[in-house]
């Protein structure tokens, strides 16, 4: 029997997904399609879904990302759909008090009945959180320490009778949280690709998120989280992203690729490019090298993979076998077709090796 790994769906909650191109399918993040998606989901046997925070789109001729539903409601009312997935919701620490978002996340993990998990965003797009004026001056100096304050704080709320605090960000004074958590460790992700990253990761999660270009670097980057957590005395899981283009056949799945591609919004491309040009650049060289290709910018926040159900289920085998992967949250052209087609040919596959679990790997978090 292989190594058995958890998977996830990272939701449509903006519009047109994660590709930036004319001839994806477009499409609006309603309730009606991420509950569709959910449930498709767990029928077909995924353990968890993932909703992103996004607070301001790129524009351009699709008009990317300008349409999104806010996470945290969002899996509030997915909860009673889905009966037995993890609900990863996002949470972005500059924009709310933790006394308040303690309470939101003991609330929801009751509505969920301790389903709850929470992505910690401590950066994002600045551009976003600039336009509300929350954005304080040189915060890619200290958002670390910021979050580090504002995620122990939540944790004391949720497991203390009263908290007072004097720190350098929040001060508290007698400040109380009732009730409590359904979950005595609520599940805590935060995605990173720095060591800065991986250490708060060891420090105050249960599990890391990160995006990796190839089999190597995926298991040279989940390594290295479980390494730091090692250092620190804990155990973490690992997850990574993937946008899956699929077919029937290997050249089939291509013959997508090149589809949309042909189809590359560029106008909201550079929108999205020209705030992060040096991460997004060396992705761009890597993928062109890999695809042949002039242009594989249209893929937002992760690496594509094109292929048919052996071609994907062995990539997925290697993940979790050759580089340790605990989990593997993906994202579909058209998640409805997507997900149908990967429980029709993929997960049999999956199930026949042997590296899909009957009970979800997130039902007892690492200590």
């Amino acid at each position: 029997m292989g190594r058995m790994i958890d998977l996830g769906v990272f939701l449509p909650v903006a519009n047109n997904g994660w590709i930036i191109s004319k001839t994806s399918p477009q499409f609006l993040p309603t309730f009606e399609l991420n509950r569709e998606v959910s449930k498709l989901a767990e029928r077909i046997g995924f353990s968890y879904v993932f909703s992103m925070a996004k607070w301001r789109g790129f524009g351009g001729s699709t008009n990317f990302w300008d349409y999104s539903v806010e996470s945290t409601t969002l899996m509030a009312g997915l909860a009673a759909h889905v009966p037995t997935l993890r609900l990863i919701t996002s949470i972005a620490p500059v924009l709310i008090h933790p006394a308040i978002f303690a309470k939101m996340a003991a609330t929801l993990d009751e509505i969920t009945g301790g389903r709850l998990g929470i992505n910690i965003v401590s950066a994002g797009n600045p551009g976003e959180y600039k336009q509300m004026g929350l954005y304080p001056d040189n915060f890619e100096d200290f958002r670390y320490d910021y979050t580090q304050e504002w995620l122990t704080l939540v944790k004391r709320l949720w497991t203390e009778d009263s908290v007072t605090h004097d720190g350098r960000f929040f001060k508290l004074t007698d400040c109380q949280s009732w009730p409590k958590p359904v979950q005595q460790n609520v599940p805590i992700v935060c995605a990173t690709s720095s060591e800065r990253g991986f250490a708060f990761i060891a420090e105050h999660c249960t599990d890391g998120f990160f995006g990796g270009s190839s089999l190597e670097s995926n298991r040279t980057m989940g390594l290295r989280i479980k390494e730091v957590a090692a250092a620190a005395g804990r155990s973490v899981r690992t997850h990574t992203l993937m946008i899956l283009i699929q077919g029937a056949t290997d050249r089939e799945a291509e013959q997508m690729l090149e589809y949309y591609l042909d189809g590359a919004d560029l106008e909201a491309i550079n929108n999205i490019y020209s705030t992060r040009q040096g991460v997004r650049a060396e992705k761009n060289a890597l993928l062109r090298d890999r695809f042949k290709a002039a242009d594989m910018r249209i893929f937002y926040g992760g690496i594509p993979f094109v292929g048919g159900p052996e071609r994907v289920a062995t990539m997925i085998e290697e993940n979790a076998v050759q580089g340790e992967i605990d989990g593997m949250m993906f994202v579909f052209p058209d998640f409805v077709e997507g997900l149908t087609r990967f429980g029709d040919q993929v997960m049999p596959i999956l199930r026949e090796r042997g590296l899909i679990r009957e009970t979800s790997g997130w039902l007892s978090s690492p200590a």
